[in-house]
């Protein structure tokens, strides 16, 4: 069965839809995070060709996506908004049932329909925390209740800190370096299969290792290849800006937080790609692509979830 959802469109627009010629976008659901940053660099606004597809509008296709992840709603989600704030429609063309209710379950449909709808909207799927536009004045309810929300939902009695803390170290690190045109997303995801919670956040800036080199050359020392750059980023004490939340501590913190916890970190930014596998051990290495911005997939292993009192009151990022 194919479904088609449009967002609430004039008839003169859907008139001209009809008669000129609209962009296709293939949504893939690629195992790899750096092939899917690939298609998302593919597919980003400044290489949409207006003279072979006129119309101000997009069609998504998810007739090739069977298992849609956190490293791919996320970024799909910037990419909306990207198309949306240069004035395109976006339509959905749904392969399945399952996708339709998939897609529903946390309000897909609505976020395509305008920038203005910024309702917060629980999941039908209680496996899912709904697809977050990342808000400074509203950080610190997101990351309370994406906390709250799995805690009380599959893991009463554990602690869900360093997710909290983690997508508040992520946000805080648009808004201090990404300088993004638009606001970056978050999408979290519990896998029952694997057992663990997935949660992306993505923004369209200039990328970490562009901010730590702009923050070297200011202050007179010599500009890093993107790997090393992405890798000082983290180092204990050192911030390229200086604002007073995180004091260059906060990186620190998660990194050894996932590592107890025997989880997974990806992050995509510029030509870098950091790893940090479930053996505690982090690589890092330049990719064959740019991606003009920062894409952060972390993996939390619930098998090592602690007890509520063994963090105690010792943190409070909030």
């Amino acid at each position: 069965m194919n479904l088609f959802i449009f967002a609430h469109i004039r008839p003169d627009i859907l008139n001209k839809m009809k008669t000129s010629k609209v962009k296709t976008i293939q949504v893939i659901d690629f195992n790899s995070v750096v092939e899917h940053v690939r298609w998302l660099n593919l597919n980003r606004h400044k290489n949409h060709d207006k003279r072979v597809f006129p119309a101000k509008a997009i069609i998504l296709d998810f007739n090739h996506a069977r298992f849609l992840k956190p490293y791919h709603i996320a970024p799909l989600a910037c990419l909306i908004h990207e198309y949306q704030e240069n004035g395109f429609i976006i339509k959905l063309h749904k392969s399945s049932v399952e996708m339709n209710s998939y897609l529903e379950s946390f309000g897909f449909d609505q976020f395509c329909k305008s920038l203005e709808n910024d309702t917060f909207r629980v999941s039908n799927d209680k496996k899912t925390f709904p697809l977050w536009l990342i808000n400074e004045a509203k950080k610190e309810f997101y990351t309370r209740e994406v906390q709250k929300y799995f805690e009380n939902n599959h893991f009463w009695g554990q602690d869900l800190f360093v997710l909290g803390s983690s997508l508040a170290e992520l946000m805080n690190n648009i808004f201090d370096h990404s300088q993004s045109k638009i606001p970056g997303y978050t999408f979290t995801q519990y896998n029952t299969r694997s057992e663990s919670i997935v949660t992306c956040v993505c923004d369209f800036g200039i990328g970490i290792p562009t901010s730590v080199n702009n923050y070297l050359k200011s202050v007179g020392e010599h500009a890093m290849t993107d790997d090393e750059a992405l890798k000082r980023a983290f180092e204990l004490r050192f911030s390229a800006l200086t604002r007073p939340h995180n004091r260059g501590f906060g990186w620190d913190t998660i990194f050894n937080s996932i590592r107890s916890m025997k989880g997974k970190l990806h992050i995509v930014s510029n030509h870098a790609l950091l790893l940090m596998h479930d053996n505690g051990k982090t690589t890092s290495q330049l990719m064959g692509l740019n991606f003009p911005g920062t894409l952060v997939v972390i993996t939390l292993n619930t098998h090592h979830l602690p007890e509520k009192e063994e963090y105690g009151e010792e943190l409070d990022l909030f």
